[in-house]
């Protein structure tokens, strides 16, 4: 009865995990540059995803009753895979240069020479000489996981700092911090693949449910990973990144375009006047703050059609609705920012109708002509934008 419920188990394991590395490899990411780490780590996941996936089948087709030592071999075999993979795929998040094709090739060859040799010794040699190779593996498992730490602590100590002198802010990396729990949470699930070669079934059993769960909860911290990738690649590889025009050189003064905005609703032909009328109010009511409301919805709230709105925009304002409201909120963010040059940048971004902090970086820096830091580094020493 027991047995059945390690089959049942194995079964069921089985099937999450290759569900969750489906669904990992079908995450849609846009082929941008900045994503190209992420898909990588997209990869490597899968590919750690499938491999579980597999060694469960093998143990429901090979008894564990018949064979321990052969699943005990595996289960090693692809701990220390799993372990390159799923630090890989962190690193990739946080820290790319490490993760090179030849660092990660050498890393997967060492493994498949030490796993063949693990799986002849297993085969041709006697039990108590298997048991010796096998404890001298587990020892070279261990100095694994123990180098992927201190390569991990590094990475995240300087990822750390880069984000910290980037966007000079803690609130960022705090919400980051789940990447070195996923680490660190890996790091236990594969310490406690030595649970799978003690023979005792109910560890089995609870080891199953243990790295289910962690499946799970690596899965859905990938997925969420989406939001961060534009933000934490501009601070860690920013010679990757769009340059971005030198202080003083393109950048917009929010002055300037308040003036700008205000002439341009004032100088409307007669035609549009009762437009340009309801605008102004709409403007200073600041309902351009309201996010996720559509341009149709806008022409709705103006008495007018969007065809209209279109038009007036087209022919007085010279710009499209969009990037005149898009400007008009990051005009507001500046605001915010020049009152409290520390305050957290995800709450100016929601303030602003931004919502996204890698969105309202992005808008910031296209719009503004420099980045989010820079003017915050300008707001603390109260210089005057170049005009």
């Amino acid at each position: 009865m027991t047995y059945t419920i390690y089959s049942m188990l194995n079964v069921a394991s089985a099937v999450l995990i290759g569900g969750l590395g489906a669904v990992i490899a079908a995450v849609r990411i846009p082929a941008r540059t900045q994503n190209r780490h992420y898909r990588t780590a997209r990869t490597y996941l899968s590919i750690a995803f499938i491999l579980l996936a597999l060694l469960k089948l093998t143990e429901i087709i090979v008894p564990k009753d018949n064979d321990t030592e052969l699943t005990g071999c595996i289960a090693l075999i692809v701990g220390a895979l799993q372990a390159l993979c799923f630090t890989a795929s962190l690193l990739l998040f946080i820290r790319p240069q490490w993760v090179t094709r030849r660092r990660v090739t050498t890393q997967l060859a060492g493994i498949a020479v030490v796993s063949l040799a693990l799986v002849a010794c297993q085969t041709l040699l006697p039990v108590g000489v298997y048991h010796i190779v096998m404890a001298g593996c587990s020892a070279l498992y261990v100095a694994l996981l123990v180098y992927y730490t201190l390569v991990f602590r590094r990475a995240y100590r300087q990822f750390g700092a880069d984000m910290t002198a980037y966007y000079q802010e803690e609130d960022l990396n705090r919400q980051l911090r789940w990447i070195a729990y996923t680490f660190y949470s890996s790091l236990a699930v594969g310490c406690l693949v030595f649970l799978s070669v003690s023979g005792i079934v109910w560890l089995d059993c609870l080891f199953i449910v243990i790295y289910s769960a962690f499946y799970v909860y690596l899965t859905s911290r990938f997925i969420n990973y989406g939001q961060y990738v534009s933000t934490v690649m501009r601070a860690v590889q920013p010679d990757e990144q769009s340059q971005v025009p030198a202080l003083g050189k393109t950048a917009v003064a929010p002055e300037r375009m308040s003036r700008t905005m205000v002439k341009a609703v004032e100088d409307t032909p007669m035609k549009f006047a009762p437009i340009s009328a309801r605008l102004r109010q709409w403007v200073d009511e600041q309902r351009y703050l309201q996010s996720d409301v559509a341009v149709k919805d806008v022409a709705a709230a103006l008495d007018t059609s969007p065809r209209r709105l279109n038009e007036y925009f087209s022919e007085v304002v010279g710009e499209d609705f969009v990037k005149w409201r898009m400007r008009l909120r990051l005009q507001y963010a500046c605001q915010l920012i020049d009152q409290n040059p520390d305050r957290a940048m995800q709450e100016i971004a929601v303030e602003s109708g931004l919502g996204d902090r890698s969105y309202f970086y992005r808008k910031f820096s296209e719009v503004m002509g420099m980045t989010v830091t820079q003017y915050k580094q300008q707001a603390k020493l109260n210089l005057p934008l170049s005009e």
